[in-house]
């Protein structure tokens, strides 16, 4: 049986990526090393508050869960299209929006953001435990108790159930537009969180272009069909994912006065991507 045509381009890629048939193996290896050295490097030299210690976690999880979203694109080629990939940068831009603006008041603002994820997760434990409360007799699975204790113990090591406040609004009290528009990611707001917003909520925007096609036949008056593409893997969504890690690299370093001699992961990619034989190819 032969491959889809998604999966020939997957192989394709990998097969004319260089001479050597693990330069994609390679590279990915190569750039998610970076992507952790450049981490690490950050998080050793950072001196993180002790006795206000919303700072360093609010900073560092944040930090850490951009690292983990470039290392997880790299790691899978087969996402990188326009269905899933802009998915993965949707959070990788809301993810810097948040570190940008935490930083410009990073005590209150830290506090506010772990408060209000703490109060989201009080609010779920209450709906898992209102619906073990009403399932009938023996029917109640023994996981579901266990996840709720596993839950309630999480939250309790932070903060005692009791005291802490669900709020179901924005937890900045702003919209992204304004959090950006202050922590000075205007552009990236309007170029990239916009756009990869479509897909993440499967706007029309989204299904029009990607999973509608107009019908061949002419008696139908040009209606629309929908369609399950098969897309190539495109090395441009890596890419991006790179500059946006990058960027977030960058901010830390500012804000946190920081010296660094790692390379950003965007500079490995250019200096070191396989791809340039597969672009020229597909773009002529």
């Amino acid at each position: 049986m032969a491959p889809s045509s998604h999966l020939a381009n997957y192989l394709n890629m990998l097969a004319m990526s260089d001479e050597t048939p693990n330069a994609l193996v390679n590279f990915v290896s190569g750039y998610c090393e970076t992507v952790m050295a450049g981490f690490r490097e950050r998080w050793d030299k950072y001196k993180p508050e002790i006795y206000d210690n919303e700072i360093s976690e609010a900073i560092g999880g944040l930090a850490a869960r951009q690292a983990t979203l470039a290392i997880e694109i790299a790691r899978n080629p087969g996402i990188w299209n326009g269905h899933i990939a802009p998915l993965v940068l949707r959070c990788m831009t809301d993810t810097h929006i948040t570190l940008a603006w935490i930083l410009g008041a990073p005590l209150e603002r830290s506090r506010d953001y772990i408060r209000f994820g703490l109060g989201q997760e009080k609010l779920f434990i209450e709906y898992l435990q209102n619906e073990a409360d009403q399932a009938p007799a023996g029917e109640l699975d023994e996981r579901v108790k266990e996840m709720i204790e596993m839950r309630k113990d999480w939250l309790n090591s932070q903060l005692m159930e009791w005291a802490i406040e669900v709020n179901v609004g924005s937890w900045s009290g702003k919209s992204t537009r304004d959090m950006a528009i202050e922590a000075g990611c205007e552009g990236l707001y309007k170029f990239a969180y916009v756009p990869f917003s479509g897909p993440a909520h499967s706007m029309w925007q989204h299904v029009g272009l990607y999973n509608v096609v107009p019908c061949e036949n002419p008696l139908h008056k040009n209606h629309r069909i929908p369609v399950i593409p098969e897309l190539r893997t495109d090395p441009d969504y890596l890419y991006r994912s790179a500059k946006y890690v990058s960027r977030t690299y960058d901010l830390l370093t500012e804000k946190l006065h920081l010296k660094c001699d790692v390379p950003l992961p965007v500079t490995y990619f250019v200096d070191n991507q396989p791809f340039s034989r597969a672009d020229e190819e597909t773009n002529g």
